[in-house]
């Protein structure tokens, strides 16, 4: 049924609750799983190049460690993960990438936001189900609440 998965995470227990759920769904279709990261900041008003490249480099070894902690969860459900990270607006580069990679399926983490904030911009994973070719999942923290304790634990999450 499913092919090739995508797998959105940020480094939030949304996201490593949604790496979770996609590895269980990649092992029992025998589906490739790949992890998305999207960079989105940049220095608003950054003063010298320098500037730039720390920020850079920082968001590089964030992003290092949300893929190594992925790669773990992945493991524990007996799936193999590679890893992608990617700039630009979360929704538009989710929804490129999955084409790029004939994706059929893009799991997500849920958060919870400010009605108002909805009303305004709206989700990211609402504009991804939009947009995105591929059957869209957003799975819930408290649907995995149960091993949201144990994700903090294992993986030193706040």
């Amino acid at each position: 049924m499913h092919e090739v998965i995508v797998v959105c995470v940020d480094g939030s227990p949304g996201g490593y609750a949604a790496v979770a759920e996609a590895a269980e769904l990649a092992c029992r279709f025998n589906a490739r799983l790949i992890s998305l990261s999207v960079e989105e900041k940049l220095p608003k008003h950054p003063a010298t190049m320098g500037e730039v490249d720390e920020f850079k480099r920082e968001q590089d070894c964030y992003f290092e460690g949300v893929e190594t902690k992925a790669a773990a969860i992945a493991r524990e459900h007996h799936a193999t993960l590679t890893s992608e990270v990617r700039m630009g607006s979360a929704a538009e580069a989710i929804v490129r990438f999955a084409t790029e990679v004939g994706a059929d399926l893009v799991v997500l983490g849920y958060k919870e936001h400010f009605r108002i904030l909805n009303l305004v911009m709206g989700t990211t994973a609402r504009k991804v189900s939009a947009a995105a070719n591929a059957s869209v999942l957003i799975v819930k923290t408290a649907r995995a609440d149960v091993g949201r304790q144990r994700l903090r634990e294992l993986y030193g999450l706040n």
